[in-house]
């Protein structure tokens, strides 16, 4: 029973309501950031901006702030941002006044907020996951050239990488889980379902193998193949093996609520709007 209770506790139900963190500013230079993740399903995270203190925010995702913080365009000629799904505009809001003031942040769809404090390392992402940043965050691109990854793997060729020392924060649909993997430690993760990784863990992808390999893709609604990843060697820079999953991809939830919708094109063409198309 031991055992069995130690590997049910591998995975950890993170919900982060209720939790007060902190974070460092660039270079440990700007004063440290407090913030507080709400609510059970579909989140907010109230962020507490010290005087001239500003977070830079994804378009659509504020919801409150207080009287002495304004908001300014940032516009930022990115390919990573682009090949990621992101918007080169981003809405920066600060602090004018001489007090602390909260500001309210939501996801653009139903889902949780997910804090990645990139002082622990790089994290690699699906696209379309940034929601917002405090600090040194920068959005880049991870690109994986292995043909094998990215015909079967469900993330396509371009992932979007988070680097820095600040701390950002991420969507993610349904119930939010999290495992720290050891060196050599190898989990296997449908596609629609991984979310979030810490940048040194090695990404493969396997097949379903057995005798009853092609029944379960063919009839049991399950993909070809599943995401493999093994915790590597930490080096300087890199503190965690981190993996963040979900039970409710959004492209999941869009296939089930929608799974025969269509929208036809100016040419007459119909696309099929319940495909995940990532």
């Amino acid at each position: 029973m031991g055992d069995e209770k130690e590997m049910m506790n591998g995975f950890e139900l993170q919900s982060y309501s209720h939790e007060d963190r902190t974070a460092h500013g660039e270079d440990g230079e700007e004063p440290k950031i407090l913030y507080e993740v709400i609510g059970s399903e579909m989140q907010i995270v109230n962020i507490l901006l010290d005087p001239r203190v500003r977070v830079e925010v994804s378009p659509g995702a504020m919801m409150h702030h207080g009287p002495s913080i304004y908001a300014a365009p940032a516009c930022t000629i990115s390919c990573g941002r682009f090949w990621t799904g992101e918007s080169n505009l981003q809405v920066t809001f600060e602090n004018h006044g001489h007090d602390p003031e909260i500001i309210g942040l939501t996801p653009i769809y139903p889902a949780k907020v997910v804090p990645l404090h990139l002082a622990d390392g790089n994290m690699t992402c699906r696209k379309n996951s940034y929601m917002c940043g405090v600090g040194d965050v920068k959005i880049g691109f991870d690109c994986d050239c292995n043909p094998r990854t990215n015909c079967v793997g469900g993330l396509g060729m371009v992932r979007q990488k988070l680097t820095g020392k600040g701390i950002a924060f991420i969507q993610a649909g349904g119930t939010v889980l999290e495992k720290t993997l050891g060196e050599g430690e190898s989990i296997y993760i449908d596609q629609m379902s991984l979310v979030a990784w810490s940048s040194s863990i090695k990404v493969n992808v396997s097949p379903y193998a057995g005798v009853f390999g092609c029944f379960t893709q063919c009839c049991g609604g399950e993909s070809c193949y599943m995401m493999k990843l093994t915790g590597m060697k930490l080096v300087k820079g890199m503190n965690t093996n981190r993996v963040v999953v979900t039970s409710m991809n959004f492209h999941k939830w869009h296939r089930t609520l929608a799974p025969h919708f269509y929208t036809k094109r100016p040419n007459g063409s119909q696309l099929d709007g319940g495909e995940d198309r990532d």
